[in-house]
């Protein structure tokens, strides 16, 4: 079958279903389940399961922890990298651990008392070959382990919670394409920007974006290399310590020293090395590290034949957006339809309808007055794309 190169496979327990599994049986039915599209996804909705808070040693006598978390085990086991490298792997340095380029694959095997894991990480800007080759050698590497190890294929932006634990007190820093190989890299440019934010579950991402002033975002904070190693680390008004602390590290992994300036309060020098001045994501809500409202993603498709909204489980990002789909983004403040190139017309006429529905039906106390705003593909304003961590501008 045909399947997409990012499709994830996720392993669920009883009682654990979440929405994207449920809709696929046609009469699927939760204990308390209300009726309506906005009551079924709101928040209070989303998973008709009790919350159990996280605690690493008790994973292993709580599945459904480890389930909703994510998490198998608090990531202190052996942990060995690979890069995928002229049809073999060459193992990575333990120094560059968490250091991954957009252009490379890389397989990570981890070991802990209850067996093993293998996880396949596949830049953005990896070739095909190196795509089919990190394929190959995770087969491989399973066989020669006994064929019992968990093999986890992960696309660039949708690490898990766990992968992300391996690398201890280190964020993940994603270079922007470029690759770490021998001879294979082009010389850095000199200036260059990383944005720093911390996901749901505490754990800080580094990812390299366009040097553009609209790539700010103020729940963020941005590390800005300038030639000879000077720069800045801007803090959004809503960004948190974790993603300062991030800053500072990436900072000092580019040996940039760096002067600390506050949304608002940039120098010139600032701006003009960012290309000028621009709108970029800000709003009172983003000017808040409150989480009560965090983004929500629902594709909106009738390619089975039937209009069906699904939403887009755990982080999403920019590879989300199916070109031949409607897309509905919940920012809270606003609600954005995207509509993909290849849409059918269905989909745009029953997304407007839907994303109207929802705000209707919503029992948190939504205002029903909300915007809904229509955004077409290649042309996303910054109120849009800051909401992806690391948005490729040039994707289309």
């Amino acid at each position: 079958m045909n399947y997409s190169k990012n499709t994830q496979i996720q392993v669920l327990p009883e009682g654990g279903e979440t929405p994207i599994f449920k809709q696929f049986f046609k009469d699927w039915r939760d204990k308390d389940q209300s009726d309506g599209f906005g009551k079924v996804y709101v928040t209070e909705k989303v998973a008709q399961i009790k919350q159990i808070p996280f605690d690493a040693s008790k994973l292993h006598s709580s599945p459904q922890m480890a389930a909703q978390h994510n998490m198998v085990d608090d990531g202190s086991g052996k942990v060995e990298i690979w890069r995928v490298e002229n049809n073999g792997r060459i193992q990575v340095d333990q120094n560059s651990y968490g250091e991954f380029y957009g252009g490379d694959c890389y397989i990570i095997l981890y070991t802990y008392p209850r067996g093993q894991i293998i996880y396949t990480w596949q830049g953005a800007n990896a070739t095909r070959d190196e795509l089919t080759t990190s394929a190959f050698l995770t087969v491989q590497l399973d066989r020669s382990l006994g064929g019992q190890a968990v093999q986890i294929r992960v696309s660039q932006g949708k690490e898990p919670v766990h992968l992300l634990s391996l690398f201890k007190d280190k964020p993940l820093i994603i270079y922007k394409n470029g690759t770490s190989k021998k001879g294979g890299q082009a010389p850095a440019p000199p200036t260059r920007l990383f944005q720093v934010r911390r996901n749901l579950a505490s754990i800080t991402r580094i990812v390299e974006v366009d040097v553009d002033a609209n790539s700010l975002n103020s729940n963020d904070v941005f590390v800005l290399k300038l030639p000879q190693n000077s720069g800045y680390i801007w803090v959004g008004k809503g960004a948190s310590q974790e993603e300062e602390k991030g800053a500072e590290y990436v900072a000092s992994v580019l040996k940039c020293k760096t002067l600390r300036i506050q949304e608002g309060e940039e120098p010139e020098e600032f701006w003009n090395s960012l290309g000028g001045k621009k709108d970029y994501q800000t709003s009172p809500l983003l000017e808040t590290q409150a989480e009560d409202h965090p983004p929500r993603l629902y594709g909106c498709s009738n390619k089975t034949g039937r209009f069906v909204i699904e939403e887009i489980p755990g982080e999403f990002t920019q590879d989300d957006l199916a070109e031949d789909d409607v897309m509905l983004l919940d920012a809270w403040e606003q609600i954005f339809i995207w509509i993909g190139k290849d849409a059918n017309e269905v989909e745009k006429k029953e997304s407007l309808k839907s994303a109207k529905m929802y705000l209707e039906t919503d029992p948190s106390g939504r205002d029903k007055r909300t915007p809904i705003v229509i955004i077409k593909q290649g042309h996303e304003p910054p109120t849009f794309t800051g909401w992806f961590l690391g948005w490729d501008s040039s994707k289309w």
